[in-house]
C-alpha cells in the first residue's frame, strides 16, 4: 500500500472572490463574529444560474474540520430528508485547490446573526429563540437533536426569522447503544453540556444545556476567551436596568433552568425552554421592553478602552480651559465687508 502524505493542519486562507469551487463561485465572506468555530462563511453563487444561491463553509485543516466532514459523509443521505423551513443543511462538498474541505448549503439563508445582535431589541432576541426552539421540536420528531450549540451557525433569514445551518445536527442517539460523534465543530466549551465534557453521548438534555447558554449569550452579551467564544456570566438586570424587577428575576431563573450542572435538574428538552421564553415573552408587554440598539449589551472589552475614553475626555477639558484664556476675536468692521451698511 503507498504512504499517504496528507496536508499538515492549518487555517482557511481567505479565497477571492469569484474563487470557484466546483459549479459554485464565491461572491464575499461573510463575518459571523465568532471565533470558535471550524472555519469561514462565504455568499456564493453557481456559476451557469446566478440566481442560485448558496452558502459555502470552507473549513480548517484539523481535528475539526475532519470531524465536520466526516459527520456529513455518514449522514448526508438521511440528513437531505430532514424537512423545516428554519433548518438549512449541506447538500455537496468538496476541497478546494489549497486542500481545505468545504460544505455547500444551497439556498438563501441570510446572514450570520451574531454581528446583527447589537441592532436587535430583547424581545425580538427571545422571540428568535422560541423560533430556534420550535425547529429543533421539529427536528427531534424526524430523529435528530443538535449535539453541538455554535452561534456561527445561528442565521437570520431574509425574512428575519432565525435560520440553523444545521451542520451540528446528528441522529437522537439509541440509549441503548449510546455512542458520541465528538465535538466535530470545535464548539466552545461555553456551549458544552458538563456530561459531554466527560464523554456522555449527546442528548435532548445536553442540547438544552447548548440552548440556555446561547440564550444567555443572547441576553446578557459575550467574552471572547482563550477557548472561544463564551456568554457573560451575569444577571439580566445588569445587562437589561429597564426590565422590571420580575421580567428580570423570571429570566434570569429560566437561564439558570436551562443551563444547570445536573441533566437531571435541567430545563426539559427545548421545547420545554421555548415554553418559558412564551412565558416571560407573555409577562413582558413590547411596550416595557427594550428595544434600541443603543439599549443592548455589547460583547466585553478589555480595560485599554477605558483608558482611551478617559484620556479622550481629560483631552476635551483642556482644550476648553485653553479656549477660556483666548482673546476674543474683534467684531467684523466695515472695511472688512464693504458692503456693509453703516
Amino acid at each position: 500500500m503507498p504512504n499517504l502524505s496528507l496536508p499538515p493542519p492549518a487555517a482557511a486562507a481567505p479565497l477571492e472572490q469569484g474563487q470557484a469551487l466546483g459549479v459554485w463561485r464565491l461572491i464575499k465572506p461573510l463575518p459571523d463574529g465568532e471565533q470558535a468555530h471550524a472555519g469561514q462563511w462565504y455568499s456564493a453563487h453557481h456559476g451557469l444560474a446566478t440566481e442560485e444561491q448558496a452558502a459555502v463553509l470552507v473549513l480548517d485543516r484539523s481535528d475539526q474540520g475532519a470531524g465536520v466532514m466526516l459527520r456529513y459523509a455518514d449522514q448526508a443521505g438521511d440528513l437531505g430528508k430532514l424537512q423545516h423551513p428554519q433548518i438549512a443543511v449541506p447538500s455537496d462538498s468538496g476541497v478546494t485547490p489549497d486542500a481545505h474541505p468545504y460544505l455547500i448549503v444551497e439556498g438563501t439563508h441570510g446572514e450570520p446573526l451574531l454581528p446583527r445582535l447589537p441592532e436587535i431589541g430583547l424581545r425580538e432576541r427571545i422571540e428568535l429563540l422560541v423560533q430556534l426552539c420550535e425547529a429543533l421540536r421539529s427536528a427531534h420528531q424526524q430523529g435528530w437533536l443538535l449535539a453541538e450549540i455554535d452561534p456561527a451557525m445561528i442565521w437570520l433569514d431574509p425574512q428575519g426569522k432565525v435560520r440553523l445551518m444545521g451542520l451540528g445536527l446528528t441522529r437522537i442517539p439509541d440509549p441503548t447503544d449510546p455512542f458520541d460523534r465528538g465535538l466535530s465543530l470545535g464548539a466552545s466549551p461555553a456551549f458544552v453540556a458538563p456530561e459531554r465534557r466527560n464523554g456522555a453521548p449527546p442528548s435532548l438534555a445536553s442540547e438544552v444545556y447548548g440552548l440556555g447558554a446561547l440564550a444567555r449569550g443572547f441576553v446578557c452579551g459575550w467574552e471572547d476567551t482563550p477557548k472561544g467564544l463564551a456568554p457573560l456570566r451575569q444577571q439580566a438586570a445588569q445587562a437589561w436596568p429597564t426590565l422590571t424587577e420580575e421580567q428580570q428575576a423570571k429570566l434570569d431563573t429560566v437561564l439558570r433552568g436551562a443551563t444547570a450542572e445536573s441533566a437531571e435538574l435541567r430545563t426539559r428538552g427545548a421545547e420545554g425552554l421555548a415554553d418559558e421564553l412564551r412565558e416571560w415573552l407573555a409577562m413582558s408587554p413590547a411596550r416595557s421592553l427594550p428595544s434600541a440598539a443603543g439599549d443592548a449589551p455589547a460583547r466585553s472589552k478589555p480595560a485599554w478602552w477605558k483608558r482611551w475614553l478617559l484620556l479622550g475626555a481629560a483631552a476635551g477639558i483642556a482644550v476648553l480651559a485653553a479656549a477660556a484664556y483666548l482673546p476674543e476675536r474683534a467684531p467684523p468692521t466695515a472695511q472688512a465687508h464693504p458692503h456693509a451698511q453703516g
